[in-house]
């Protein structure tokens, strides 16, 4: 019985870690399954959840942009 309970407990850990791993932010999945607003110099344009304007730069940083050069 205490091995049945042990691996009880050892399955519902592993089913909380693997679950932790593989959590994507909103923003993650919004841009993943979202082709963007237009370009800027040859990056694409996003419009975040609060109407910014970004791509990213080379270092895969945020850039923000005027608000008026994306086409959403």
């Amino acid at each position: 019985m205490k091995k049945l309970l042990l691996y009880g407990i050892f399955g519902i850990l592993i089913n909380i870690t693997s679950a932790c791993d593989s959590e994507e932010s909103d923003s993650e999945i919004y841009e993943s399954n979202y082709n963007g607003c237009g370009t800027h110099n040859g990056q694409t344009l996003y419009e975040g959840p609060e109407g910014g304007c970004y791509y990213y730069n080379g270092n895969g940083n945020k850039t923000y942009v005027d608000r008026s050069e994306c086409n959403c």
